[in-house]
């Protein structure tokens, strides 16, 4: 198979040299060149990605849960096979796709690996993910956003977005959702998670019955307070998070009494006072 490796140039803290070497030996293992250095802007890369799939077998992104969103929402997942190769800092995509060692070692399971069909989520008709939330986590990604651009990194910037987003960015809302036909409100939201698999960040099991190829959404609703929020913390570290509602559908849509902030897969998406999900089965084909 013919691979094309695609990476964020201003994504993390390593420079573009530094990508190229730790990219180096996965490289050689797929024979694959590395493309998207050269990119400037967003757009650049994503007109990379596009012009690849329109000539590789198997396009390889290489980076953090935001780069690789990116890269699916550039092309046509349903023709162009994609990979994944871990260079952020949460990588919840790695633990999904239950990926072990180093990126030399992913890389020989990419490619002695089988393409596998599973679902992704469309967030109002213009985005695709595999992870979505809306409440305290769109609160967190700005913050975090903007401690890494002050200096800081990895778990240290995320920990402190969520301390202060929990105690004093964030206001909570009302919500209104509705899954296929049935209807109810969650009062006091801190957040509504719709997800394709288990995973957030640092190996969090926030949603332990997710699937990425079930053809249904996975849905939770958490409005608790303080005690129960650090148990379900403590226990997606661990045996996987206990607390909050958990719903299964196909079609969700939400109406809030105030606007909040849409996370997907790591990114801050747009704000809103109402949402629509909807499960796009087989919509992406990964090697892994």
């Amino acid at each position: 198979m013919h691979y094309a490796i695609i990476t964020n140039p201003v994504s993390g803290k390593m420079t573009v040299d530094q990508k190229r070497s730790v990219l180096a030996k996965a490289a050689k293992i797929l024979n694959a060149e590395i493309h998207g250095l050269d990119s400037i802007t967003a757009d650049d890369l994503c007109q990379c990605a596009r012009g690849l799939a329109n000539y590789c077998d198997v396009l390889v992104a290489a980076g953090g849960d935001g780069t690789f969103s990116d890269i699916i929402n550039s092309i046509d997942t349903a023709q162009t096979p994609i990979a994944y190769l871990p260079l952020g800092t949460g990588n919840a995509m790695r633990h999904a796709l239950k990926y072990k060692g180093n990126l030399a070692d992913i890389a020989m399971r990419i490619r002695e690996g089988e393409i596998c069909y599973y679902d992704l989520i469309k967030c109002n008709n213009k985005k695709r993910a595999f992870t979505v939330s809306i409440g305290l986590e769109g609160t967190v990604i700005r913050l975090r956003d903007q401690y890494v651009a002050q200096g800081a990194t990895g778990f240290k910037a995320y920990f402190r977005a969520v301390l202060n987003s929990y105690f004093k960015e964030y206001k909570r809302a009302t919500a209104r959702i509705t899954i296929d036909n049935k209807i109810f409100e969650v009062k006091n939201l801190l957040s509504l998670m719709i997800v394709k698999h288990p995973y957030y960040g640092f190996g969090m099991k926030v949603v332990p019955k997710a699937r990425f190829d079930d053809r249904k959404l996975h849905v939770f609703c958490i409005n608790s307070g303080l005690f129960q929020s650090v148990i379900g913390a403590v226990s997606a570290f661990t045996i996987g998070n206990r607390i909050g509602q958990y719903h299964t559908g196909r079609h969700l849509s939400v109406k809030l009494d105030r606007p909040l902030v849409m996370q997907s897969d790591g990114n801050e998406g747009w704000e809103a006072d109402a949402f629509t999900f909807s499960v796009l089965p087989n919509a992406i084909k990964i090697k892994c």
